[in-house]
């Protein structure tokens, strides 16, 4: 129910984000474990430089961007033709990550970011005695 609710309400954008018809918004997994928080985006259509990408507090915001220009001739005529693909979220961690750690890979149209947590975010496992 909760990976439903968050696909729904997840194309919105958050506080601070600008929405428009030429930025699109897009799905992310996001996995909370033990020692890290994994963050998976399909973001097909761009290059490793493209992505900007930062955490600030809590929240985790990635943008990437890609402008083309190409120009075709045809029997006297000129054409350019512009391409421009902007995508943007921003996403609440549910723990305190260490960005200095913080690794990312684009593979095959898909970014991923690996974020270790905090010493402090770190999850233990408190033993109950008798």
């Amino acid at each position: 129910m909760e990976s439903l609710f968050n696909r729904f309400f997840g194309r919105w954008p958050a506080g601070g984000e600008q929405g428009g018809a030429l930025e699109r918004f897009w799905d992310v997994d996001v996995e909370d474990t033990d020692k890290e928080v994994v963050v998976r985006a399909e973001a097909p259509g761009f290059e490793p430089q493209d992505f900007d990408i930062h955490v600030s507090g809590n929240t985790l915001t990635i943008q990437a961007e890609h402008k083309q220009e190409a120009e075709e001739k045809q029997e006297g005529s000129r054409f350019w033709q512009r391409r421009w693909n902007r995508l943007q979220r921003s996403i609440p961690l549910p723990a305190a990550v260490d960005a200095a750690k913080a690794s990312a890979h684009y593979r095959n149209g898909v970014l991923e970011l690996r974020l270790p947590r905090t010493e402090e975010a770190q999850r233990r496992r408190i033993e109950v005695k008798t």
